[in-house]
């Protein structure tokens, strides 16, 4: 797992809006091929449910964490 690329996502989603609104809407799995992702970090960042980055992040990170 590589925490710079997770803050390289985040980073990313922060300044491009329609990144962001993609990530966020989870359906577009083709926008995290740019990102050296494990298979789990993808099927982790796919599943989170969130409404804003904020949200995002912070489910993120309380998986980090876990």
């Amino acid at each position: 797992m590589s925490s710079r690329t997770l803050q390289t996502l985040v980073g990313t989603a922060l300044i491009d809006h329609e990144f962001c609104e993609e990530l966020l809407d989870g359906r577009h799995p083709a926008i995290l091929a740019k990102f050296d992702l494990t298979d789990e970090e993808r099927e982790v960042i796919l599943a989170i449910k969130a409404d804003s980055i904020q949200e995002f992040t912070v489910k993120l990170y309380e998986w980090l964490i876990a």
